[in-house]
């Protein structure tokens, strides 16, 4: 009797945000290929997984992707299974056996705005810039923040996503931002860019080490390399970090430590540090959308034409003729605009609507005496009516090329970094 078992972990954190079910499968593998085999099994598990929440996924509506193509977005939302990790895979007998934790979402979200929310990337930080030098990855961090940019992007259509070229703050943030500092920033950014929510962070381990595997007759050496990404969502109009997270991941440096890596060949990308790097940001990317998918909606006034608003919306965030919005003024001490704690209250007998538009604005007119008159440069206005959004059903489709084949691997990683 041979007996094989393999403890491995797809992606580390365990978001707040996610129900995770466990599910089980097993087949014999016979004279058929193992990897095969192997990818069935795993799309029973997860359709198993999906039986136990009530979601009724079979495996034929799961698609196992090979490698990576133009940063396509690994974990597509179009169905209800969203994640998956694989938490045990063992050999008995001929009997493959996978025992899988799947991230299943609800029927039903939270209730938001039809439209498309704002968000800004800003380059995210490397902590340690003298990990990089195992490889030469020095340019990782924009990688990152480049990835996470077309990821989001890929992966709601409802998101009008900025890449910016400057990073949040020079300052080295590994012991965290005093919260005057970040009152500051978001007021620069609300004034610049009139976008609502922004994203940053840091890569805060890069480091290697060596992992020896021992059986009866021989021992093997191998290098192993970490990577721990610490993200950060700021909601500028609050001027309040909303949601910060920490994701960690390690698998196998396939290359020589004084090798030079080509950060754009597919080489890289395609090996199992590299798809480790794009599970953890897949992983992310899933929860900043879960985020701010249940956040208000927010629009800014621009301009004033006469009687009308000009708000920073427009048809390419959903906007239609006759839309109606309510206004808002964010209140905050007047002798401390910078820093203050900001609390945005509605305006009573406000409201406006859509009597002009274009792709990135639209002019409002009052509908009630109140709804323009009062209305100020930089005042907010929201949706009145919103839209209750369900998770349509669909294919979902993961990449199992960043599964290694069935090998020793080691303890999962601690997630408190």
């Amino acid at each position: 009797m041979r007996k094989w078992i393999v403890y491995l972990i797809l992606l580390s954190p365990f978001s707040v945000f996610a129900d995770w079910f466990e599910g089980e499968a097993s087949m014999l593998i016979g004279d058929a290929p193992v990897d095969q085999i192997r990818q069935q099994t795993i799309k029973n598990a997860i359709a198993d997984a999906s039986f136990q929440a009530g979601a009724m996924v079979s495996s034929e509506d799961i698609l196992l992707n090979g490698l990576l193509v133009n940063s396509k977005v690994m974990y597509q939302s179009q169905g209800m299974v969203r994640r998956a990790q694989v938490l045990q895979e063992s050999i008995d007998d001929g009997i493959l056996s996978v025992r899988v934790k799947v991230d299943i979402s609800p029927t039903e979200s939270c209730k938001a705005s039809a439209y498309a929310r704002s968000i800004m990337i800003t380059q995210f930080q490397m902590l340690k810039p003298k990990q990089a030098a195992i490889g030469g990855v020095f340019e990782l961090n924009k990688h990152v923040t480049k990835r996470i940019e077309q990821q989001l992007a890929g992966y709601n259509q409802q998101v009008d996503v900025l890449l910016m070229d400057q990073s949040f703050t020079e300052q080295n943030i590994l012991n965290g931002l005093k919260r005057d500092d970040i009152a500051e920033k978001a007021e620069y950014l609300r004034r610049k860019f009139g976008y609502q929510f922004a994203v940053f962070g840091t890569i805060r381990d890069l480091s290697a080490f060596k992992r020896i595997t021992k059986n009866r007759f021989s021992e093997e050496t191998t290098t192993r390399r970490n990577f721990t990404l610490r993200i950060y969502v700021l909601d500028i109009y609050h001027k309040a970090i909303v949601w910060e997270e920490s994701y960690h991941s390690e698998a196998d440096w396939d290359f020589a430590l004084h090798h030079e890596i080509d950060m754009n060949s597919s080489i890289f990308w395609g090996s199992d540090y590299g798809r480790a790097i794009l599970n953890t940001i897949s992983s992310a990317v899933v929860d900043i959308n879960d985020l701010i998918t249940c956040q208000p909606i927010y629009a800014q006034v621009v301009r004033r034409i006469a009687d009308r608003l000009v708000i920073n919306l427009g048809r390419r965030h959903g906007v239609k003729m006759g839309d109606k919005f309510f206004l808002l003024k964010a209140l905050q001490d007047p002798n401390n605009l910078s820093n203050s704690h900001v609390v945005i209250s509605p305006v009573a007998n406000s409201s406006v609507q859509v009597v002009a538009l274009d792709n990135d604005s639209a002019q409002l007119a009052s509908v009630q005496i109140n709804g323009s008159v009062s209305a100020q440069l930089l005042d907010l206005v929201s949706p009145i009516q919103t839209q209750k959004i369900g998770i349509s059903q669909g294919i979902s489709t993961y990449d199992t090329s960043s599964i290694p084949s069935l090998q020793p691997a080691p303890k999962p990683a601690n997630n408190s970094h």
